[in-house]
């Protein structure tokens, strides 16, 4: 930083690094091209009532808890794995053997202390708080509190049970240095991993928080460790310690109010929730899909292909459709085409005068409409078409045969000069 100019951004941040108006200093149009979370966070401050620090003494390279004391931080994260119910029934027994095994030494040793977390985080229109609850155990006496998460996503809660829990801890036990060992039960891996990155993310005033308290912790003593052991949700193999802690942060309700504090995660999930919302609204109306769009359904009802409902757009993995298609830009073209009925074939011709405006199908004895339907579900041209073709020939398609159909007939919804349709005819040659 000490070759940067006096009048840089970063210098100023770093000055005094919550004072959001600094931006300001910014020109008009690096503004507009600087990206980082740093800018984002400050472009959207007033959605969130958490504070950051994008540079603090805990994030430096070589000054974090994982480069000072990487073999004392321990990560106990088990995955149950197994090839049917049977074995992954079987490993969850013996993860649930290997944390009571624990729980039983550690919450009854002078040495060690014992941190179990929850959280609770109801539904926005409840009007309720986010609730962090945590068990203290130590020398076998145990001591239970709770406190007021705001708005904020589980992991971000979970995070502040963590942190709040540890302070506790502080000052349940006599001294702090006398315990070697901080075992901390909680079922959330990413606020276990959270916990204790200092680094910019929702709830990074929670994690600098826990780390005053680890590293001059550490620094006392070698034999100083923390093991973050991982409980698995599942109502069959149950771990009572965290299910005693899970009862009591389901059932302390706090209103939200007007003073509630809000989470950066929070925040963009409720944003994105809203757009998401509002997309699938907009799908519904031929003004903005088009009247000819061929909405897919999903493919679980089959048996009721009516009744089965649509697929809602996304924009997770490729969205909903083009994650099927993989990098094929022809399929993707056939795809589209087909959708929207804007495909070479009669019904688009005549619609819109094109070429010889002929709306009936060339393929098929007494020149039936040309349609998308027909081209799906009758078309001689195209004999692999989907089951219960007749049942359902006037409906949108299901998802999973209107694709099996598109690879099975490349030259559907394809024009003459496209490869795949060029490579059919000459494999048909």
């Amino acid at each position: 930083m000490h070759t940067l100019a006096d009048t840089h951004i970063t210098r100023r941040v770093a000055a005094d690094e919550n004072q959001t108006d600094n931006i300001a200093y910014l020109p008009s149009k690096l503004s507009k091209k600087a990206k980082s979370p740093l800018i984002d966070m400050w472009c959207h401050e007033k959605l969130v009532s958490v504070d950051v620090f994008p540079f603090n003494e805990f994030n430096a390279p070589g000054n974090r808890l994982l480069d000072r004391f990487p073999d004392r931080v321990i990560y106990d994260i088990t995955l149950i794995e197994g090839k049917n119910a049977k074995e992954r029934a079987k490993a969850r027994e013996v993860c649930l053997a290997s944390l009571n095994e624990t729980f039983d030494y550690s919450s009854k040793s002078d040495k060690c202390a014992v941190l179990v977390t929850d959280a609770s985080v109801p539904l926005l229109s409840t009007g309720k708080q986010a609730v962090a609850a945590w068990h203290v155990w130590h020398s076998d006496q145990f001591t239970s509190s709770f406190c007021a998460g705001g708005l904020a996503t589980s992991d971000d809660t979970e995070t502040l049970a963590i942190a709040e829990a540890l302070g506790y801890l502080v000052g349940f036990v006599d001294s702090l240095s006398d315990i070697e060992e901080i075992h901390v039960f909680t079922d959330s891996t990413n606020a276990i991993h959270h916990s204790i990155d200092p680094s910019i993310h929702s709830v990074q005033s929670s994690a600098i928080t826990m780390l005053s308290v680890l590293t001059p912790w550490m620094e006392e003593n070698d034999n100083h460790r923390i093991i973050f052991h991982h409980v698995p949700d599942c109502e069959d193999y149950m771990f009572k310690p965290h299910r005693a802690v899970h009862n009591l942060a389901t059932s302390t309700k706090i209103e939200c109010g007007l003073s509630a504090s809000r989470t950066i995660a929070f925040s963009r999930k409720q944003i994105t929730d809203d757009v998401m919302s509002d997309w699938a609204n907009q799908f519904r109306l031929s003004q903005y899909v088009g009247q000819h769009f061929m909405y897919p359904r999903w493919s679980v009802r089959r048996c009721n292909h009516a009744g089965a409902p649509c697929k809602p757009p996304s924009h997770l993995n490729g969205g909903t459709w083009l994650k099927d298609v993989g990098h094929s830009s022809s399929l993707t073209a056939q795809m589209v085409r087909g959708l929207t009925s804007h495909a070479p074939i009669g019904h688009y011709r005549h619609r819109f005068n094109i070429g010889d405006k002929i709306e009936a199908c060339p393929h098929c004895e007494g020149g039936p409409p040309e349609t998308f339907h027909h081209v799906l579900y009758r078309c001689l041209k195209h004999p692999t078409r989907p089951p219960d073709a007749s049942r359902f020939s006037e409906l949108s398609p299901l998802w999973d045969d209107f694709g099996k159909f598109t690879m099975d007939n490349l030259t559907a919804f394809a024009f003459k000069d496209s490869p795949a349709y060029s490579q059919t005819v000459d494999d048909s040659i």
